[in-house]
């Protein structure tokens, strides 16, 4: 018994409809993606990004302090005592969720539980920056707030709060990423690369 090949033809029918399906996912992905952008009741939202919620490919450089009132800075304070949460991108298994939050939210509106990312985060006390620790941070649509290993953020008004009985802390802001990192990679101890 002989298998004969695939014929050119068939082929190229199958190469078509990969294709096909690709771009029909990529279309469903950025469609859904811009909706969830474009809804005015998460436009208040801190973090909230021109390509969604916090896309899942870019990083977020968070400053957060111990005040009473809500600060803004331009960037990492030279000295004092605050904490950075360097949020990372998404990790592989979490950016294929990702597809299906898209797809479910398409059809479910309360799909809207969130994702799960790396942090880093430095605890700066006196200037001092310390190695940093990695925790994972639970980024939530409703309630709007970011979970962090005994912190949470309330995205809506940027309160720094203390888990569980949510005690207020704080404050935190979204820095520059570029210039942020820079600063960051300055200031950590030298022994531990990233």
């Amino acid at each position: 018994m002989t298998l004969n090949p695939p014929s050119l033809t068939q082929r190229h029918v199958a190469a078509r409809t990969a294709r096909c399906l690709l771009f029909l996912l990529t279309l469903g992905t950025a469609l859904s993606a811009n909706a969830q952008m474009n809804d005015p009741k998460y436009a208040d939202y801190f973090l909230f990004g021109r390509f969604g919620e916090i896309c899942t490919m870019c990083e977020v450089v968070v400053l957060c302090e111990v005040t009473d009132a809500d600060t803004a800075r331009e960037t990492i304070p030279e000295s004092g005592s605050f904490t950075i949460y360097h949020i990372r991108t998404r990790t592989f298994w979490s950016q294929i969720a990702t597809i299906w939050e898209w797809f479910i939210r398409n059809f479910d509106d309360t799909a809207a539980d969130g994702h799960e990312r790396p942090v880093l985060v430095y605890e700066v006390v006196d200037g001092k920056w310390p190695r940093p620790r990695t925790v994972r941070a639970q980024v939530s649509l409703e309630p709007p707030v970011i979970a962090l290993h005994g912190h949470e953020i309330d995205r809506t008004n940027r309160r720094w709060h203390r888990s569980p009985e949510l005690e207020p802390v704080g404050y935190c802001q979204r820095l520059p990423l570029w210039e942020s990192i820079e600063i960051i990679d300055a200031r950590r101890p030298s022994e531990f690369p990233l």
